[in-house]
């Protein structure tokens, strides 16, 4: 998807010549595809919890306008709410008709579930072997979650909410970007098919 939206060939990354002069970004993207992409771009791949860090809830001014592409793979789930901040610096990150490439886990509900919609003063803990959220509203009022659920393994990656497709679409619009698409059509070739209409990748474009 980030070649076909760059306009680049239509190839494995692996056969593509080097191109030093496009610039990209991911947000804890996994090796199997952070590593070829460095290889052939001005690639950096950013984690939240270590180096090289970037918070796409409160990102640096000097990143700003920066990238052609962004991509986040089953991230904007974990972001803390309100996600709409998040949105809002994926924008801002790219440069005039860049790309964002963005997976997350979605249902074909009405509307985006919050399971924690008045997050702000938050803890985790563990009572019997049972995850906890413990959570002080904004104004004062005392919150306590249980049956979380976690990415990646308890006490690391907790899903903050869960997607609905049209509203992920809505929310990429009110951000700003557009050719907003789901990214669901088949690449044989390279043995893509998505048999679920559910969580497969969306693309959206900075307007230039």
């Amino acid at each position: 998807l980030v070649l076909r939206e760059l306009g680049l060939p239509d190839v494995p990354l692996a056969a593509l010549p080097a191109r030093r002069d496009v610039v990209g970004l991911g947000l804890s993207d996994a090796a199997a595809y952070a590593v070829p992409l460095a290889q052939r771009f001005d690639y950096t791949n950013t984690w939240y919890h270590t180096e090289p860090r970037l918070d796409i809830a409160a990102i640096p001014d000097a990143r700003a306008g920066t990238l052609d592409f962004l991509v986040a793979s089953d991230v904007f789930e974990h972001v803390a709410p309100p996600v709409s901040r998040a949105f809002d610096n994926a924008l801002a990150l790219l440069k005039p008709g860049g790309v964002f490439v963005l997976t997350v886990p979605f249902s074909l509900g009405a509307d985006t579930v919050e399971h924690f919609p008045d997050l702000h003063d938050w803890t985790l803990s563990q009572e019997h072997g049972q995850w906890k959220l413990a959570n002080r509203t904004a104004d004062g009022r005392t919150q306590t979650y249980g049956g979380l659920v976690f990415h990646g393994g308890p006490g690391t990656t907790l899903e903050m909410r869960l997607f609905a497709r049209d509203a992920l679409l809505r929310e990429l619009g009110r951000s700003g970007f557009a050719g907003v698409r789901v990214a669901d059509e088949p690449h044989l070739p390279f043995g893509i098919h998505w048999p679920e209409p559910w969580s497969v990748p969306v693309v959206a474009r900075a307007p230039v």
